[in-house]
Formats: C-alpha cells, sequence, structure tokens
C-alpha cells in the first residue's frame, strides 16, 4: 500500500518500504503531462524545473528509441522524450512480511541536464516544464519451509529461520537487516529451498533442548537472532554452547527456561545496539554505556559471532537492569501444532514467546447491576443479550505490547490466531490509494461520535490520503457488502447482541461471508468481541471490538480517540492501549487479530509523550510506541537527541515553549494520567495561564 503527498518543496512517497521525497523547483500541479506505459501503483503530474530523487540505482533511457545512458558522467540530452527509472533510496521501515522495494519512474522531455550527485540523480530541465512521478513498490514472498509435525521438524524449521538475517553482525538488531523468515508449513515430508539452506547462517553456535514443543516455542526468538541451529533430545538439559568460543550457557527446566532466554536475548540484542555502526545514528546514551559496560565496538564487530557472544558473558554490571530498554513484544503462545506456523510471524517482530498462564476473572454482578440503567441505548440496550466472552487475566512478563495466541479471551492483550497472520502476508499484495474508509451508523444516538470520525479521517486526509465513504442505516445485506468489498477500514457504530450486528431488516453475522475483504475494522457496539474473530477467521488482519456492554459516552471517546490514533500511524494495539486512558471502564474494549498491524503508512515510528510539572517548567518524555521496528532509534521533531525503541527522549519547556510543541507537533500526550491530542492540550493550556 502506497501513498504519496504534496510536501514542502517536493512530493514524499509513504508505503511499506518506508518513506522517501523527490525533491523539486519551482513545482505546480498539472491535471495532464507526459504519458507513463509502466505499471504503477499511482502518479502525479506538475511542472518543474528541477527534481532530485535519492537513488539506490537508476537508469536512463531515450523513452521513443530505447537508448539508455551512462550515469557516471553527466548527460546532456537534446530534444526528445526520456524515462528515468530509479530504486529509490527510502528510510523508516519495512512492511512485517516482506522485505519491499520502492521505484519511481520519472517521465520528461528534454531538452534536460542529468548529472548523478553523491546519492542523488539531478534532473534540470532549465525551466518550466510537464513531469510524470509514478511510484510503486515491489515486494517479494518468503520462502516456504516444509517440515513433519514433530519436534525434531520443528526444530529443523527454527534453525532455517535465522536465513532471513541479512548480517550475523551487531548490525542485526536494527529492523532493516532483517528480512521476513521464511514461511513455515506442517507436511510430511521435509523440504527446505535451496536458496533458505544457502543463506542459513553458520554461526557455531547451537540451542540444545529437550525435546518438547513447549521448550521449542520458547527458544525459538533467541535462535532466530543468534543464528543458533537448535537441536532436540529427550531428556537434553535446555543450554546454549558455542564450542569455537568456549561458551555454554545451562538454563533451568520450564517455567523457569523462559525467563532466562528472555533475559539473555534482551542483553545480547542490547549490547549489539551499542556496537554497531550505522551512519547517521548517534544516540546520547551510547558512548556512555559502552564505558560502563566495557565494550570496545570496532574489536566486536571484527569478531565472529560466536566470540562476541562470549565477550558478552564477560559483561558485569550489577545494575545492568536499569540501563536495559523496555521490550517492545510479547506473545503468549499454546505450543500446539496448528501455532508453529505463526513462529516466522512473531519472530518478524521480534517478539518474545511465552508459555500462556492466566487466572478466571471473577464475576462483577454487581458492577453491571450499578450500570445497567446506563448502557448503550438507556433500558433497551440492558435487555439485549450480549454474547457471552470467557475472559481470563493473562500472567504478563516483559514487554509493552501482548498477543494472546491462545484459549480464552484475554485482557491487557490482543487475541490473535494463525489466520490473522495468513491474512496479514495477503494483504501484502494488495495496491492502491487513497486508502479507503467506510464509517457505518446504525445508531441514531451515536451521530456525535460517527459524526466526529468522519471529521477525522476527512482531516487526516489533508497529509495522507483517504477515500471516505459515510453510510447510515444500512440493511443486514448491504453490511455484508460493506464488509465483503476491498476496504481498508471499517468503523461501524451501532449494537450487537448474541445473533450479531444490529441493522434496520434484522441482524448481521460475519459467519454469514464467504470472504471478508475488509482489512482493518473497530466494531464499536456492546459485545462485538465473537463477530470480531468471525472476521479475522473471513479474512480480515485484525480490529478492535467490545467484550460486553458499554456505555454510550464511553464509546465515543474511545471510538474518536482510537480512530485519530489509527490514521497517525499508530498499529490497532498501540492505538486501542491509548484510547482506552479516556474511560473507566476500558478493559471493555480489547484488539483481535494481529495488534500490531498499522493500517496508514508513516515514515517514523509513532511516538507518544507524557507531561509532568517540573519546578514552573514542563517535562515531556516521549516514546515510540510500536509492536514492531525494535531496535531502531527514533527523534521526535522537537527532541535535541534520539533514543533507542523501549527508551525516552526527555524535554525540558517553559510553558510557552510547551504550547508551541504541542500546537507544532500532532501526538498523544499522558498529561495527570489522562489522555489528551497535543493540540488540544495545548489550547488547554493556553487559556488556563
Amino acid at each position: 500500500m502506497m501513498a504519496w503527498v504534496a510536501a514542502n518543496g517536493g512530493v514524499r512517497a509513504i508505503g511499506g518500504a518506508g518513506e522517501t521525497t523527490v525533491r523539486t523547483v519551482d513545482w505546480e500541479d498539472r491535471t495532464s503531462g507526459p504519458e507513463l506505459v509502466q505499471p504503477v501503483e499511482d502518479c502525479v503530474t506538475g511542472s518543474l524545473s528541477e527534481l532530485r530523487v535519492p537513488v539506490e540505482n537508476a537508469t536512463l533511457t531515450d523513452a521513443s528509441g530505447g537508448r539508455r545512458y551512462d550515469l557516471s558522467e553527466p548527460v546532456a540530452l537534446d530534444r526528445g522524450q526520456f524515462l528515468l527509472d530509479c530504486r529509490l533510496a527510502v528510510g523508516g521501515g519495512r512492511t512485517a512480511d516482506r522485505e519491499p522495494s520502492m521505484e519511481l519512474y520519472c517521465r520528461f522531455d528534454g531538452p534536460a541536464f542529468v548529472r548523478r550527485v553523491g546519492d542523488q540523480v539531478v534532473v534540470s530541465l532549465g525551466e518550466e516544464r510537464p513531469v510524470t512521478l509514478g511510484f510503486r513498490e515491489h515486494c517479494e514472498d518468503p520462502s516456504t519451509v516444509t517440515v513433519p509435525p514433530t519436534p525434531a521438524g520443528v526444530a529443523d524449521a527454527i534453525s532455517h529461520l535465522s536465513a532471513a538475517l541479512r548480517t550475523t553482525g551487531p548490525a542485526r538488531s536494527h529492523p532493516s537487516m532483517r528480512d521476513h523468515p521464511p514461511v513455515v508449513e506442517v507436511g510430511d515430508e521435509r523440504s527446505i529451498p535451496d536458496a533458505v539452506e544457502a543463506a542459513t547462517p553458520e554461526t557455531g553456535i547451537e540451542l540444545q533442548l529437550p525435546e518438547r514443543l513447549e521448550y521449542l516455542f520458547v527458544g525459538a526468538p533467541l535462535a532466530y537472532y543468534l543464528g543458533a541451529t537448535v537441536t532436540v533430545e529427550p531428556e537434553a538439559t535446555p543450554k546454549l554452547v558455542a564450542p569455537s568460543a568456549d561458551v555454554e550457557c545451562r538454563f533451568r527446566e520450564l517455567p523457569t527456561f523462559q525467563h532466562g532466554v528472555a533475559r539473555l536475548l534482551r542483553q545480547v540484542f542490547f549490547y549489539d545496539t551499542l556496537v554497531r555502526d550505522l551512519e547517521g545514528e548517534s544516540p546520547a546514551c551510547r558512548d556512555a554505556l559502552l564505558d560502563r559496560f566495557d565494550l570496545d565496538p570496532a574489536t566486536l564487530r571484527r569478531r565472529t559471532p560466536a566470540q562476541r557472544l562470549a565477550r558478552y558473558f564477560c559483561v558485569t554490571e550489577p545494575d545492568f537492569d536499569e540501563y536495559l530498554p523496555e521490550w517492545h513484544f510479547s506473545t503468549y503462545a499454546a505450543p500446539e501444532p496448528d501455532n508453529v506456523q505463526s513462529l516466522p510471524y512473531l519472530l518478524d517482530a521480534l517478539s518474545l514467546i511465552y508459555l500462556p498462564e492466566s487466572s478466571e476473572l471473577r464475576g462483577t454482578e454487581l458492577l453491571e447491576r450499578t450500570l445497567d440503567d446506563f448502557y448503550r441505548s438507556g433500558s433497551h440496550a440492558s435487555r439485549r443479550s450480549v454474547a457471552s466472552v470467557d475472559r481470563v487475566d493473562p500472567e504478563l512478563r516483559a514487554g509493552r505490547i501482548h498477543a494472546w495466541l491462545a484459549g480464552g479471551a484475554p485482557i491487557d492483550a490482543f487475541k490473535t490466531s494463525p489466520q490473522a497472520y495468513e491474512n496479514r502476508r495477503r494483504y501484502q499484495d494488495r495496491r492502491g490509494t487513497p486508502l479507503s474508509v467506510t464509517v457505518v451508523l446504525n445508531d441514531e444516538e451515536m451521530y456525535d461520535e460517527h459524526a466526529a470520525v468522519a471529521d477525522i479521517y476527512q482531516e487526516r486526509s489533508a497529509d495522507l490520503p483517504l477515500s471516505v465513504d459515510i453510510e447510515e442505516h444500512l440493511t443486514s445485506a448491504e453490511l455484508a457488502e460493506v464488509f465483503a468489498s476491498p476496504n481498508d477500514f471499517v468503523h461501524y457504530i451501532g449494537h450487537c447482541d448474541a445473533d450479531g450486528l444490529e441493522c434496520p431488516d434484522g441482524r448481521f453475522t460475519a459467519s454469514s461471508l464467504d470472504t471478508c475483504e475488509t482489512r482493518t475494522f473497530f466494531l464499536n457496539a456492546c459485545g462485538s468481541y465473537h463477530e470480531g474473530l468471525e472476521l479475522i477467521e473471513r479474512g480480515s488482519v485484525g480490529g478492535a471490538v467490545t467484550l460486553t456492554k458499554v456505555l454510550d459516552r464511553q464509546a465515543a471517546k474511545v471510538g474518536t480517540a482510537f480512530s485519530r490514533l489509527l490514521v497517525h500511524g499508530f498499529g490497532l494495539e498501540p492505538a486501542m492501549q491509548l484510547s482506552r486512558r479516556r474511560i473507566m471502564m476500558g478493559k471493555d474494549y480489547a484488539v483481535v487479530g494481529d495488534g500490531t498491524y498499522t493500517l496508514a503508512p508513516t515514515p517514523d515510528s509513532p511516538v507518544v509523550g507524557w507531561l509532568e510539572r517540573d519546578d514552573g517548567r514542563f517535562r515531556l518524555s516521549c516514546e515510540a510506541l510500536t509492536g514492531r521496528r525494535i531496535g531502531d532509534c527514533f527523534q521526535p521533531a522537537f527532541a535535541e537527541e534520539s533514543a533507542y525503541h523501549g527508551t525516552a527522549t526527555e524535554t525540558v519547556l517553559t510553558r510557552d515553549e510547551l504550547i508551541e510543541v504541542l500546537s507544532e507537533t500532532p501526538l498523544p500526550i499522558i498529561y495527570d494520567s489522562e489522555f489528551h491530542w497535543s493540540d488540544d492540550l495545548a489550547a488547554e493550556l493556553a487559556t488556563s495561564r
């Protein structure tokens, strides 16, 4: 999915590969210009006198005669028709399922002067003339590994998932250096593609485990990141060995094993971020931490993976936990054969994996009776039969975001499934812009929420093109058509009971669909959990739902906050985590499917701010809140220094400085434990002097 927007001094293209800006001089929009015959996702035409394109490589050809020009030297072109074909240099990320690249076709007429300047190609026309720019993304499917449904087969598959690592050096800690792991299928016969065999690193590191799926699931993230070969024996002591570097790390048995594995992965990953050498990256804390841990980056980068691991084991810092960044994502996965196919998707996000442990939630009969008369649509709604949900209270471990790949409906975690990840991969092939959003109002009493979220989507379309359809009072057949049609996001506002989503002529149930072509959704209706799960099984990637009855006023607060966060680049679960802060009964809302999924492409990780008063001034701490891109750095526009994901930037501001920052930078702010949007908070602070 790509989108382009007009940028200050250029055209900015945003997609799964990241984002890039084509700089232009004297740009003016045009309705017609040179024609492109190449297949593109979208194109834009304008007049300009010069453009600069950041490229990895580029070719220049005569569009009519086919002659190719050598760009190692400047080229002066006479009159004619020309095509510049560029693989763009992009920044900001990658998709979760494939490693994409972004391509630009630039069609223009001569005369012109074309030259390579560093990592840019510059096209100078000398005067304003029409030019057509076409953007396209390329994504390649990951290879498929097939193994028998045995512990030995699963160990074999995990051993090959590290073929996705572009390097076994410390730079593997950056998300751009980790492609999507091969897809895993369970079958009767082993099948490992030659390309996967060739790409699987030989690190000299081995993870030896008992012959049980529980150990394999928990140990998979560590083995993947280290490029370790996984072996199983019936009564093996779980341990990590690297004989060439004299490494032997013994783990305790389950359940303690999962904590030892998680801690070791977090340590190795953190040390890698400190010693790697990436251009343009210089977090303020790095030099001090290297000194504290006595790590020499240049020496460690030259060592083998096994030797580097051995050196990391020698770090003796009693207060290490104080410096360890917060981990981004953990999954609680039932170690069952059906869940093996989910492992590559979890490792792509570098999720820690724990065994699911939970306790039952006790009844809330007194609270329900107290609120009964105030539930959605008053006394009429209180008599509706909402589908019961088997809620569980998970034992959560390390991580800012949590996924539940097991039985029951968790609180404080999103409920995922293998089908959600399969659907995610399928939707990478959907092309086109703008994003398609449909808002459905089937509850007249919730018109205010309907109008508010529609305004949010329309407002965001100024920066990220959105196609917004507003629908009201849809029949069951009409609502079915909405979900069965290609939609990127459907926001349903109405009622739901045990028989489905309410429509003027009856009920719509997701089980009535053959397939669902809606990528993501928000069913803002009482007890919509089961309908949301069914949409996932029918084809959706993820969405927001409710677990029980919800209040009108609370539903509106959550709905508007969730919408705004979603279109500003937050993933489903991070957006819901923040939206739940708007209301007292936040745990009645949940996410199903892949909660790390992001609807709107953004060049940088979305950021949330935490604001505190500090002796007459204000301290603004910012964190990147995402289920992916761990190992990256971020830097808010107003911050002087960058920080690693899992840590925070801090800026101390006067009231006037804070108001200016909040007015110019759209982001969610937590202030006095309450959720605010930055521009709204700026207005409040300005009027409360």
